[in-house]
């Protein structure tokens, strides 16, 4: 298990380097030069040279990267060419929004797709399992921004309960900080719970065909207990796999539903930092949601054998 554990965050610290490494490369490679947009159209030459100068941007380019990577080894991420804050300040600053919308939505997204997936499964076409069906094709085929719109019209026009804009820090009470976050995150969660949900029906009846349910169904076991005690354990691993890989997903592309409701998320400054040419903080914000990814997908490993304790990483060595 240690050894296994080792090698995945190796490779999860080469994934991360790669990352980096591209888009070092991918934002210089952007059309638009960050000196100039600060000192406008109207600036000399004189002083766009001056200022790539100070700002080390007139280096030859495998000297800025080796700069770069030198930086971020002791996690030093840089400073904003616009604001002069750290890279990691501006970070910090935006990331409590967009992870609070990410892990409230996914909550919502689970909480509706195992249950009714469940169910689907379980009554297999009947009319539990083809309403189940309905909605989770709903929840697919509509986007996040537009369901996030809808929420806003309903909520906070005609039936105004809740905030409609902004966000308010958990430090500042959770209730605040709840009624903040729960319509973004009814609108990221929808769409993911009806994948789940359907993820978690075709592993469900893959599970319930197995010649292991047949046996202990036949032994007379209670069949809650053959459902939930041997059915859904060995079922919710792929469920678990898809759900921690679109968490990551869920935590870069949160970025519409930010726009909606005015707040000022990681994916609204990676937005803004690519119109300004900010480079420092767009290869930070990058690198951050890489490293959520990549470790959200390391902690999913870890919790299959809280899942299945039959699973054993040995083999995988």
């Amino acid at each position: 298990m240690k050894r296994y554990l080792a090698k995945r965050i190796a490779h999860s610290f080469v994934v991360i380097y790669v990352v980096a490494t591209t888009v070092f490369f991918a934002v210089r490679a952007i059309p638009g030069d960050p000196a100039r947009m600060m000192l406008g159209g109207d600036a000399s030459a004189e002083a766009i040279s001056a200022l790539r100068q100070e700002m080390g941007l007139n280096q030859p380019i495998y000297v800025q990267y080796f700069r770069w990577m030198a930086q971020i080894a002791t996690g030093d991420l840089g400073q904003s060419i616009f604001t002069d804050q750290t890279v990691i300040a501006r970070l910090v600053g935006v990331a409590e929004p967009t992870l609070s919308i990410a892990a409230l939505g996914m909550t919502i997204a689970l909480l509706i797709a195992l249950p009714a997936g469940i169910i689907s499964a379980v009554h297999q076409n009947q009319i539990e399992d083809y309403l189940a069906t309905i909605i989770s094709f709903l929840g697919i085929s509509m986007p996040g921004f537009w369901i996030g719109i809808v929420l806003l019209i309903t909520f906070a026009d005609l039936f105004p309960l809740l905030p409609a804009f902004g966000y308010v820090s958990i430090g500042e009470g959770v209730v605040p900080w709840f009624q903040h976050v729960i319509l973004p995150a009814l609108a990221v969660g929808l769409p993911y719970g009806g994948i789940l949900m359907r993820m978690t029906r075709s592993s469900m009846l893959e599970v319930l065909n197995e010649d292991y349910m047949r046996t202990a169904r036949a032994k007379g076991l209670n069949s809650r207990l053959v459902l939930f005690k041997h059915g859904l354990q060995n079922a919710l691993i792929p469920v678990v796999t898809i759900a921690g890989i679109l968490l990551g997903v869920l935590v870069a592309g949160v970025v519409a539903v930010e726009i909606v409701f005015g707040i000022q998320g990681l994916g609204r400054l990676l937005i803004r930092s690519i119109e300004r040419r900010d480079f420092p903080v767009i290869q930070g914000a990058v690198i951050v949601i890489s490293f959520v990814f990549v470790f959200m997908n390391l902690f999913v490993d870890m919790l299959y054998t809280a899942i299945n304790p039959k699973i054993a990483y040995g083999g995988r060595e």
